[in-house]
């Protein structure tokens, strides 16, 4: 079973149990299709059932079924909280989870691999990937940068020019 990171819990709220959380899709209402969150280590994986959700700020706060303290709650902060992957919600044609990013080859306009996606930066202004390689740049995740997205094809195509190639 593939186990997703959807956000990361911040910080406690209030002495209710409530939780201060960073859900990491820009659709924050998408966190209400989940009946069901994961804590833990690869293997060891805890279920956690939100009883309530409100949103603030940009934010996510979320009371879980059976944590009614602060105390009971304060494990969570700093953890990601995961979904299994066959619980995420369905995406549109040319829409993609960040998650499907990791590992694909980036190539440039003619096809030449620069690189592979490692990881995903969150920035203020935009995301950014991050390309495994010697001296590559990083890449941001934004149209003139990054020309095509493809999951099924395995690569990312950006505009080799524009990041200074």
């Amino acid at each position: 079973m593939e186990w997703i990171p959807v956000g990361k819990v911040l910080s406690t709220q209030g002495v209710r149990g409530e939780v201060k959380f960073h859900y990491y899709n820009e659709a924050k209402e998408d966190v209400l299709h989940y009946a069901s969150l994961f804590v833990g280590k690869v293997g060891e994986k805890s279920e956690i059932r939100p009883a309530h959700v409100r949103f603030q700020n940009g934010f996510v706060f979320i009371r879980f079924k059976g944590i009614e303290s602060l105390d009971e709650v304060s494990f969570l902060v700093g953890q990601e909280l995961y979904v299994r992957e066959r619980d995420l919600i369905s995406l549109e044609e040319g829409e993609y989870y960040e998650y499907q990013l990791i590992g694909l080859d980036v190539v440039d306009m003619k096809d030449n691999k620069i690189g592979v996606v490692e990881s995903v930066l969150h920035t203020g202004a935009n995301d950014v990937l991050v390309i495994g390689g010697n001296d590559t740049p990083m890449v941001p995740l934004v149209e003139g940068f990054v020309i095509e997205v493809n999951v099924r094809g395995g690569y990312v195509r950006v505009d080799g020019e524009a990041i200074g190639l």
